[in-house]
Order: C-alpha cells, then structure tokens, then sequence
C-alpha cells in the first residue's frame, strides 16, 4: 500500500487524558500530524470536529487533550473569527 501525499498517519496516543491540564513535555506524532496537514493545506477539520466536546475531539484526532485545546482548536477558532 503506497503512502499518501502526506505520509501516513502515527499511532494515536494511548490516553487522551494524560496530558490535561498541563502541556506535554513533546508534541505527540499525531499532533505534529494534523498540523503539518494543516499548514500544507490537505487538511481542514470539518463540522464534526468543531461541534464535539473537546474530549471527543482529542479522541477522534488522536491528540492529548491539552493538544487539542491549546494547539489544534485555536487554529480554526481564529478562522471562524476571520470568517
């Protein structure tokens, strides 16, 4: 199986709630993931994403949630802000 342009997706991290309220000591592969997607363009969270609990959320990306809130979701909170 060919990887996609992107590469393929890393391993989702174990517990989402293991970093909660305090930042990782590293970036999750799966986070740097989502955000090289993002910043190259071949990725938008869609509706789904932005309407779930932070929670979910994190689940469904694979992130912590700490990740999730202070990394990923301040990137499309400032487009809805732009829209």
């Amino acid at each position: 199986m060919s990887a996609p342009p992107w590469g393929h997706k890393p391993p989702a991290v174990e517990d989402v709630t293991t970093f909660w309220n305090e930042p990782p000591p590293a970036s999750s592969p799966r986070c740097g993931y989502w955000l090289q997607r993002y910043d190259d363009g071949t990725w938008k969270p869609n509706r789904r994403i932005r309407t779930e609990g932070y929670h979910v959320a994190a689940e469904h990306l694979g992130v912590w949630i700490w990740e999730y809130l202070h990394v990923i979701r301040p990137l499309f909170d400032g487009e809805d802000q732009d829209a």
